[in-house]
């Protein structure tokens, strides 16, 4: 851990004590539950935690934090509490250290070390209600926010309750409007809940809600030498958050301080240049830049949403125009997963698709490029038998998902693979390996041609000691050369064996060469 790391595992650790003292269930969550799994402690390169627990057990803790908290070294801060905190979730404050970023209140002392306290809400399960109370509450989020724009794409119905809340306010107050808001948004729970909705900002990307299921049990998980709570069904929670490949470590590591002290309180620094200003007139501007921030945001929102739909059009008629030119005229001739050669002529047709509607979907993420039926099925077929990328395969289908579009009969076939793959490695993860064996088995036969089950196949015949795993990890190298898993094998094999030399000589090689965070966990764990 580096300094900043540090300072963040001890806060974490007095929130923990605090936590067991009153009986309040929480869940080290996001990326330090893939800190947790995936490096047994922080992402190396992050600095920050996030917990999240239930709205129940949310107020159990504000109430300890009364009764706990020193305010002269540790604030807790959240909307309702503090009108003038930037955001609806809460943070844990260390008030005599200093940790400077854009997104803190800067008229304010809280601008400390800090962890995020993020709270889980009950959706109702009808579709509906469910869309009209995430609508309520992100309109809710951003009417309060006196700072910053949270989100930068709205719906119609968001913006438009946005506003209703900002003509009440004219003949009411903020203070009236924001109560009236609360008592219809916190603390509801409905029978037919099967979704919470985590009180975090995105800016960009699906909004923070999650299966109920993902929560129901705790598992404490090694974090830098001390056990905390994570979800029992981390694997799960992972894929739904990160996707499908959350063991791999991405080449842009995400970074959110700018600067960290921890030998300055924040006060000293707050106090240097709000002398300086009037705090009055600065809410007052903050305010009115905040609401013409939403307005031009919303206004871009729309129009790129019409540029995309016609970026979509012009992309479909390219990826057709280039099966013309090969002279296909149905895709579907293309979808042979045993043909290597159709394979990676499909391929190529649809990278440009894969490129514009990841880059689109990024900056607008409801923007979904409609290629018809048959073109949509071929690339979701290629980005799982020729890339074996199942995120970005899972990505496809969520923005199709988010634009109301159902599944034919065979896509949710296709999309089966995805489920099956799923239920492999989440019990390879959680070691049920006699459960994966099983699974394996049967998607072996299922999918004989899917790159991720033929690996699942040799690293479930790797852990179970098969005489077979040798030459099929060999047929396979030549098959996928430099494949990480399958050199990971080899040196798996070689170690079993006591053969410590080509081990090393395996595991040297796939330290210098892959990004999967699991696979270089599991070779530092032998010592190697």
């Amino acid at each position: 851990m580096d300094a900043t790391q540090k300072y963040l595992f001890n806060l974490l650790s007095e929130i923990d004590d605090i936590c067991k003292k009153y009986d309040i269930e929480y869940f080290v969550d996001f990326g330090s539950t893939l800190g947790a799994i995936r490096h047994e402690g922080f992402i190396p390169w992050d600095d920050d935690i996030d917990i999240n627990m239930t709205e129940e057990n949310y107020y159990k803790w504000v109430e300890s934090c009364k009764k706990e908290l020193d305010p002269k070294k540790r604030v807790y801060c959240d909307g309702r509490l503090d009108r003038d905190f930037p955001g609806v979730f809460g943070r844990y404050v260390d008030v005599e250290s200093l940790r400077l970023s854009s997104n803190f209140a800067f008229w304010k002392p809280i601008c400390g070390q800090c962890i995020d306290v993020f709270y889980m809400m009950e959706l109702p399960g009808d579709p509906v209600k469910k869309q009209e109370a995430i609508d309520l509450y992100f309109a809710y989020d951003e009417y309060c926010n006196s700072s910053y724009r949270h989100y930068r794409y709205k719906s119609k119905k968001q913006m438009d309750l946005y506003n209703k809340f900002r003509r009440w306010e004219r003949f009411v107050g903020k203070e009236r409007v924001l109560r009236h808001l609360e008592k219809k948004i916190f603390n509801q729970h409905y029978d037919d809940c099967d979704t919470y909705l985590s009180c975090s900002a995105r800016k960009y990307g699906p909004v923070s809600y999650a299966p109920k299921f993902l929560y129901d049990k705790v598992y404490h998980a090694e974090f830098e030498g001390r056990k905390f709570p994570i979800s029992a069904k981390y694997a799960e929670l992972l894929t739904y958050y990160y996707g499908d490949d959350w063991n791999i470590m991405p080449k842009d590591q995400k970074h959110h301080s700018q600067m960290s002290h921890t030998g300055i309180p924040c006060s000293a620094y707050v106090n240097d240049y709000m002398r300086l200003l009037d705090e009055k007139a600065l809410k007052k501007e903050r305010q009115k830049a905040k609401h013409v921030m939403v307005e031009e945001g919303y206004k871009v929102g729309v129009h790129l949403h019409h540029v995309y739909d016609k970026l979509g059009e012009f992309v479909k008629y390219k990826t057709e125009k280039k099966l013309r030119e090969h002279g296909i005229t149905d895709v579907n001739t293309l979808l042979d997963a045993g043909d290597e050669k159709k394979l990676r002529l499909l391929d190529e047709v649809f990278s440009e698709y894969y490129e514009k509607q990841l880059q689109f979907s990024v900056r607008y993420w409801e923007s979904y490029f409609d290629m018809g039926e048959d073109l949509f099925y071929a690339a979701i077929f290629n980005m799982l038998y020729t890339r074996n990328n199942f995120t970005v395969a899972s990505k496809l289908m969520k923005l199709r998902d988010m634009n109301f579009i159902p599944y034919t009969d065979r896509l949710k076939a296709l999309w089966q693979l995805v489920i099956d793959a799923r239920e492999i490695k989440a019990a390879m993860v959680y070691k049920e390996y006699d459960k994966a064996e099983a699974l394996i088995k049967k998607a072996v036969e299922k999918y004989p041609h899917s790159k991720e089950i033929k690996l699942y196949n040799l690293e479930i015949k790797v852990i179970k000691a098969d005489p077979e795993a040798q030459a099929l990890a060999e047929k396979l190298l030549e098959k996928y050369p430099d494949n990480d898993r399958i050199e990971k094998a080899l040196g798996d094999i070689a170690y079993m064996k006591g053969d410590k030399e080509t081990a090393e000589k395996y595991y040297k090689k796939v330290k210098g060469e892959t990004a999967d965070g699991m696979l270089l966990l599991d070779i530092r764990k032998k010592g190697v």
